[in-house]
């Protein structure tokens, strides 16, 4: 356990690493931090100190790249900063353990989090264990709430805590102590810093006290959210006496009441405090400010006072930012004495005062007012004592803890951590398939997050579409996922042309653009068509599906290689319903060889492919061989499909991650791999192919390159971004250069949910870790 030295004189924080002028932080790997907790804008003691300490960290190294995840209050509505990647929602007990998959898919390699029984949802918080449960990142937890009796259930969630993380951080030694004594937590675990506090600039207090009005007078200063806790009305309760001697003393409340204390009494406490102030004849010496204060706000009025008062009714406070803060400016403090007041006055550096003892406290303040000296001398003794617990101090410390933690996880999880292990799922949500569709189909792109109705439908979307809403209503049917399949295949019914063919485009007025039948429309049609004979729950739906495929084989034999692909796709699922269907199964196996022999046709030891250019939906191909095996047994096809699958893995892992070929120029034989404009439905395609490689092989492998696949979606891509939108449940629609493409259009939702979809079936047939027997094998 690192502890603050005992020896006289000693600091919180005196035990950190000095910054070594030769050897600069920035020389250590860079490194992605992410802390979770309150975060501004919500108006939070814990939101201030996240926000705060992630600044200082990026502060101690020029490489250290924080991130926040903010936990919401029900009923919250914030608009964070860029910083926040992901929102957590406090009632939400499903939303801990998908940001758990989040932190798991990024290149985040240390989780801060920031514990209060109150701002995590469940009983005393417990969700936060899901939250640990689910997280494959060492993690360090800094409680800033340590109870010297806590309930039973208190005591087993702190130690549930301690167990799944790599440390505990407190901010003063009754805290450490009270872990070891009442929560049985091995002293090993447990860290003491300091509670950070900002650099103020040294002010005029007259300048500054003109500036509130008061020139001239004597202030006394408490600053917080407001709560019965806080103990104002003992100050205010001392004023009567102490403004007989001294008539130009006034006494400053800066703070709004707390916003859980807003919504369940509203301001009954101020309301209570402002009346007792009327009734003892001393309410023109008390100020209330009602607001939540900024930093630079804060340091004003923190160096404008001559005493600040921290009046606490318990003892049971570990930790005081405000009490901090307030010697930081080196104000005089005077408190009751709660734990962590007794460890920051020791040794002269304040007063203290019994809990709720009005007259005492206004002897302690008489005195300091009668001696200048007095008030001088623990001004500067305070504010000495607290250049130790500076921000840059303190972000250094978390930054020293940080690395050493990972640097004994370096042999455990860090390394062995991937998306293969991640435990948990984003929760399948249509909220965007919804509001892209109306009551004719899909709408083919959106600008942001709002359907382009300019742009109309195609047949593209709507089929894969139809395979989404198919799987959904397979997974957790609903009337909306009804819904949703009835319009989709109304739309290809509609689509339909008298030859087998569709009219892929269709504009917002519902009139059919003229224009050839492309392959890829025809090849996902059937695809989507087969699917439904498959697993539609309805028996005209299935009917109509199977009559549109039939009116469709004509044309399947003269597609190219993608518009096959997806076709070998549909009639696979019509085989696997209806396996005695010899024209079918004749038909299949001679779109297979076709893709077979376009293989060997180009195919070389170095380039493994069916054409002489890599482009979109690349993984298709050998899915279709896959699937084709399934039914067949032909081991050629299953050798092609492993090569073929094989060389699209040398081509776009060379990491652990999956790296797109770029449809900026896509990727030709003897050329260079674009990586620009990564498209989603390429990564979507190669979710489902590894997925058919396991089910074709029982190779655990597979599996492995599936959850990588499924994780470009979730930011484990070139620009450690999530394409998927928590917020929107839809998806962008590319990873370009440098950014993502903010537009959510349906083709890039839709693979999303493709592969989501395919990995809650993989999840629910117990192979999320790998762990279980393998379906076939090679």
């Amino acid at each position: 356990m690192i502890r603050v030295p005992s020896s006289p004189g000693s600091r919180p924080g005196s035990n950190l690493p000095e910054r070594d002028p030769v050897h600069p932080v920035v020389s250590a790997p860079p490194l992605r931090i992410a802390l979770i907790g309150t975060y501004p804008p919500r108006h939070c003691g814990i939101a201030t100190f996240t926000r705060d300490l992630a600044d200082a960290i990026a502060a101690n190294s020029g490489n250290v790249v924080p991130m926040a995840l903010a936990v919401t209050e029900p009923g919250g509505r914030y608009e964070y900063p860029a910083e926040v990647r992901y929102e957590i929602r406090q009632a939400t007990k499903g939303d801990y353990a998908r940001a758990a998959e989040f932190l798991n898919y990024s290149d985040v390699r240390l989780v801060l989090i920031q514990h209060e029984y109150g701002i995590f949802g469940g009983d005393d918080g417990s969700y936060v264990l899901d939250l640990l449960s689910a997280l494959r990142v060492p993690s360090l937890v800094t409680l800033h709430t340590v109870l010297k009796q806590p309930t039973e259930s208190q005591r087993l969630i702190v130690r549930k805590m301690a167990k799944r993380c790599a440390g505990l951080v407190v901010m003063s030694r009754t805290a450490a102590d009270l872990l070891t004594d009442s929560y049985g937590i091995v002293a090993d675990k447990i860290h003491i810093i300091a509670h950070g506090i900002p650099e103020m600039i040294p002010q005029s207090p007259e300048l500054l006290k003109a500036g509130f009005g008061i020139s001239g007078h004597k202030m006394l200063l408490t600053f917080g959210l407001l709560g019965p806790n806080k103990g104002i009305e003992t100050v205010i309760r001392a004023l009567p006496q102490l403004v007989k001697e001294f008539p130009q003393l006034v006494y400053f409340v800066v703070g709004a009441t707390h916003p859980t204390l807003v919504r369940r009494h509203g301001e009954a406490y101020r309301t209570m405090l402002t009346r007792e102030a009327a009734e003892l004849g001393v309410a023109e010496h008390v100020v209330f400010r009602d607001q939540f204060v900024t930093i630079e706000e804060l340091c004003r009025y923190l160096q404008a006072a001559d005493i600040f008062v921290s009046p606490y009714l318990n003892e049971a406070q570990v930790t005081s930012g405000a009490l901090s803060y307030a010697m930081g400016a080196g104000a005089a403090a005077v408190s009751t004495p709660y734990w962590h007041a007794r460890e920051l006055l020791d040794e002269g550096r304040g007063r203290l005062f019994p809990f709720g003892d009005s007259a005492a406290l206004g002897d302690v303040i008489a005195d300091l007012l009668r001696s200048p000296a007095e008030l001088n001398r623990l001004r500067t003794a305070a504010f000495d004592f607290t250049r130790e617990m500076l921000w840059p101090r303190v972000g250094g410390a978390y930054l020293g803890l940080a690395r050493s933690v990972m640097a004994r996880d370096d042999g455990g999880t860090v390394t062995s951590r991937s998306p293969a292990l991640a435990s948990a799922l984003p929760e399948l949500r249509l909220d965007h398939l919804l509001r892209m569709t109306d009551d004719t189909g899909i709408i083919q792109h959106a600008t942001y997050t709002v359907p382009a109705r300019h742009s109309g439908y195609c047949v593209d979307d709507n089929a894969r579409a139809l395979v989404v809403a198919l799987a959904s209503q397979r997974l957790q049917s609903s009337p909306e996922t009804t819904r949703l399949v009835s319009t989709y295949l109304a739309y290809l019914h509609y689509a339909q042309t008298a030859d087998g063919g569709f009219h892929n485009f269709l504009g917002y007025d519902r009139v059919p653009v003229p224009g050839p039948t492309s392959d890829d429309c025809v090849g996902r049609a059937v695809w989507a068509l087969g699917t439904t004979v498959k697993l539609a729950d309805d028996d005209g739906q299935r009917r109509l599906a199977r009559q549109m495929l039939d009116r469709a084989v004509p044309l399947l034999d003269h597609l190219g290689p993608r518009g096959t692909a997806a076709a070998l796709l549909g009639l696979g699922a019509v085989l696997s319903v209806e396996p005695d269907v010899a024209d079918l199964r004749a038909l299949l196996t001679r779109l297979a060889q076709k893709l077979m022999a376009w293989h060997q046709s180009v195919a070389t030891p170095e380039w493994s492919w069916f054409e002489s250019k890599l482009t979109y939906d690349n993984a298709l191909l050998p899915l279709a061989l896959f699937r084709a095996f399934a039914i067949t047994g032909d081991r050629s096809t299953l050798r092609i499909a492993r090569e073929s699958l094989e060389f699209l893995e040398e081509i776009s892992f060379a990491t652990d991650r999956l790296v797109l070929v770029g449809n900026a120029g896509w990727h030709s034989r003897g050329g260079e791999k674009s990586e620009g404009d990564e498209q989603p439905t390429d990564a979507a395609a190669f979710v489902l192919a590894f997925r058919g490689a396991y089910v074709a092989t029982g190779d655990h492998h597979y599996l492995a390159r599936m959850r990588q696949a499924f994780a470009w979606f979730l930011g484990a891509n070139r620009l450690q971004k999530p394409l998927y939108d928590f917020t929107t449940a839809g998806c962008s629609d590319g990873l370009g250069g440098a950014g993502l493409n903010q537009n959510e259009g349906a083709e890039s939702t839709v693979s999303f949910l493709i592969s989501l979809l395919e990995m809650l079936e993989l999840a629910g047939e117990g192979l999320e870790h790998g762990d279980a027997q393998p379906k076939a094998t090679n």
